[in-house]
């Protein structure tokens, strides 16, 4: 018996419904695998301002796979939302190598999983999703340090100063989650945020550009400490798990593949 898993996949999010439309434009039911919502809501830190990002996994063709072509789209609706289509190949290539931004997915309460087609598949993906998590710890700290750098560059970035409540509140909620997932706490607590009001105030502009540039400063040398301290523990890579979730894309491809006419 597959065990109880703690995801309600009757949960939707109305703001995603011309994300579904446009999914369902680009690709066939049999093609399509998991549309989900990436950012704010999954933190616990969506607002009446949010607006909503997604990545939406698909299945390649036939040709696809026989030439060996891994696709990827993107799609800027009018009101800036962003649409990214990512073959399902990469999307689990990127999972190995553990990258967080892929990881959140995985956790999110609002996906749109095609449990019509791959339901079975999706139910083993989500029950490994802890072990897939911690399949690459070093890779998936060092991940989180790059994200911290990126937007610590950006807040200090004169070019891009309109948007520098943005930055910081992603460097602190970076922070909060490489802290959390030093622990070994579960990923799921990683992401969901205890500080929500304090990240809510950084983004809605409640603190000074100064202020925003000196917490920065602590935030990233914070972030270095974190990464070096892992990186002394050495937790090693999971490659029992990573070897399911590569047999797994075979399996899904095989699956698709077999339903064309």
């Amino acid at each position: 018996m597959p065990k109880e898993l703690n995801v309600d996949f009757n949960l939707r999010l109305p703001i995603m419904s011309n994300h579904f439309q446009y999914y369902n434009y680009l690709f066939p039911p049999y093609r399509q695998f998991l549309l989900v919502p990436v950012g704010s809501w999954n933190y616990n830190c969506a607002d009446e301002n949010s607006d909503v990002d997604t990545k939406a996994i698909f299945i390649p063709s036939i040709d696809d796979v026989v030439e060996g072509k891994c696709e990827a789209y993107t799609h800027l609706f009018e009101n800036q939302e962003h649409f990214d289509a990512c073959d399902i190949r990469n999307y689990m290539k990127s999972l190995i190598k553990g990258n967080p931004q892929f990881i959140e997915t995985l956790f999110s309460r609002w996906m749109e999983p095609n449990n019509e087609f791959y339901g079975e598949e999706i139910h083993y993906l989500m029950e490994m999703r802890e072990d897939i998590a911690r399949c690459n710890p070093q890779n998936t700290m060092r991940a989180f340090l790059g994200m911290a750098d990126r937007n610590y560059k950006l807040v200090n970035d004169r070019f891009y100063e309109d948007h520098i409540n943005k930055w910081a509140y992603q460097l602190m909620r970076i922070e909060e989650c490489m802290v959390k997932y030093s622990q070994g706490r579960s990923f799921e607590d990683c992401l969901i945020s205890n500080q929500r009001d304090d990240l809510l105030a950084v983004k809605n502009g409640k603190f000074s550009k100064e202020e925003l540039i000196s917490k920065s400063e602590a935030i990233i040398e914070r972030c270095k400490i974190h990464y070096d301290v892992c990186k002394a523990v050495g937790e090693p890579e999971d490659k029992y798990t990573q070897i399911r979730i590569k047999q797994l894309v075979i399996d899904i491809c095989q699956k698709s593949i077999s339903k064309v006419d």
